[in-house]
């Protein structure tokens, strides 16, 4: 990695090299833009970290004033800035921290792993400096820390280093794994806020259910996921060869799979996955996190009889304590809905499929209760069922399930084209027909209409009236 090529890729760096040799203030680039520099990530970096030796207020006051842009105080108390620059509609960030110890070798032996150990001297570019061997654990794709300290100083580190596994496919050093195991229960101890930024960077890779599973094995999760320890305990019967935990990170798995073998080749299920809700999470992370959780109420209605293990209702169950987790991970209101939403319907898609060919009506209702969610529910039950191979499952049972969920899927998307049917009736038209009163009784009716008319039962406004008195005969 030559420096000055390096250089060159960060957008106003001869303002800030200048300002640097002005004041005389040693300023080096460290961080990630190096570190992702070195492996050549396939994007446009737009993140860039310096440290500065002294003087960072007014340093970084005069960088604002080039720049013509306002200083974000991150942390006053570690005197962290940040400089937000947008370029041809591109956010580019600056953020400026002031050295710790008393000199960059120091200060770079307290940063979390290895691989961002990496520091480049903007003033006098000659080369980067490597004193912990940063760039040999890049090459042979390793995360490493220096110290347990750096891990006790802030256990976020240990979801950080997981987070770095799961984007770069890295494998993480046995030492540094121990630190991880030692220090694991300071994580409780870690803002919920910054605990899920992490979490859903490692759902954010297409391999996270090999994180996972390792996260697992060391009982890291569960200081994330505290209902895991009752899941693991809890065994499933004949439909099952797996616990309720390791059902849900199999599950997790085969969502991935089904990402790598169906998905990626329709644009339309990418884009739907991409989609950003309103945390500013992806579809597809919120997914994934619904997979580990689908089955979370089961531990607690989980019954025996003489012939079978039953789990009566664990969805509701698993809707409430699913929504109560994603509140408590300080998820926005849309993500805790729709997590709800995929984990209560999430057995539907099943009895969908024990009709050869589902009914109009029963897809309609289908759709019309999981709403824009439909097809999340619908690929959480194929990795659901994918994930289900007990001695009581059937395989012929499983393949139609998959046939009528895909084609489900296709008809829905080929739907959402076709322009909407207009509204042929509405409250006033049954109040002035029918002689009904506002309330509650004209929304049931008007839901009814509109069943009947998306199942061409209805066409005409003098067909709706007909069918609403009949439906009102009903109520």
């Amino acid at each position: 990695m030559k420096a000055n090529a390096c250089l060159k890729k960060v957008p106003r760096i001869n303002i800030i090299s200048k300002l640097a040799k002005e004041t005389k203030i040693k300023v080096w680039l460290v961080g990630g833009f190096l570190r992702d520099s070195y492996l050549k990530t396939p994007k446009d970096l737009a993140d860039f970290d310096f440290c500065v030796e002294k003087n960072i207020d007014l340093f970084v006051k005069k960088i604002a004033k080039s720049f013509r842009k306002k200083v974000i105080v991150l942390d006053k108390e570690s005197s962290s800035f940040r400089i937000v620059v947008n370029k041809n509609k591109k956010n580019y960030s600056y953020d400026f921290i002031l050295m710790r110890g008393k000199d960059i070798k120091q200060d770079l032996s307290q940063r979390d792993f290895t691989i961002n150990t990496l520091a480049l001297d903007i003033s006098e570019p000659k080369k980067v400096l490597d004193y912990y061997g940063g760039i040999k654990d890049l090459k042979n794709r390793k995360i490493k820390t220096l110290s347990g300290s750096v891990i006790n100083d802030d256990p976020l580190r240990i979801l950080r280093g997981f987070s770095f596994a799961s984007r770069y496919g890295f494998k993480i050093e046995a030492q540094t794994l121990k630190f991880f195991h030692s220090y694991k229960e300071k994580l409780k101890k870690v803002s919920s806020e910054r605990i899920n930024q992490e979490l859903f960077q490692i759902f954010d890779s297409q391999k996270s259910h090999k994180v996972i599973k390792k996260m697992d094995e060391l009982r890291i999760i569960d200081q994330i996921i505290p209902y895991v320890g009752k899941m693991r305990e809890t065994g499933q019967g004949g439909f099952h060869h797996l616990n309720v935990w390791d059902h849900s990170i199999e599950t997790l798995k085969q969502f991935e799979l089904l990402y790598q073998r169906k998905i990626k080749n329709e644009q339309e299920l990418k884009d739907f996955l991409k989609e950003q809700l309103g945390g500013g999470r992806k579809r597809g992370q919120i997914i994934k996190l619904a997979c580990l959780l689908h089955d979370i109420g089961k531990p607690f209605v989980k019954k025996k009889t003489k012939a079978r293990t039953i789990f009566h209702m664990h969805e509701k169950a698993g809707r409430e304590i699913s929504s109560k987790f994603a509140q408590t991970m300080r998820l926005s209101r849309v993500e805790r809905q729709k997590i709800a939403k995929m984990v209560f319907w999430h057995l539907r898609p099943g009895y969908l499929a024990d009709q050869v060919t589902p009914s109009r009506r029963a897809v309609y209702r289908f759709f019309r209760d999981t709403q824009e969610e439909g097809v999340s529910v619908i690929l959480l039950s194929l990795a659901d069922w994918r994930a289900t191979r007990g001695p009581l499952t059937s395989s012929l049972k499983r393949k139609r399930h998959e046939k009528v969920m895909l084609q489900l899927v296709d008809d829905y998307l080929s739907a959402k084209k076709i322009k909407p049917v207009p509204k042929i009736i509405n409250g006033y038209d049954l109040i002035n027909s029918l002689g009904l009163k506002e309330g509650p009784e004209v929304g049931k009716i008007l839901a009814k209409i509109k069943e009947l008319q998306a199942l061409g039962k209805v066409n005409k406004k003098t067909e709706a009236l007909e069918a609403a008195k009949d439906i009102l005969k009903k109520i």
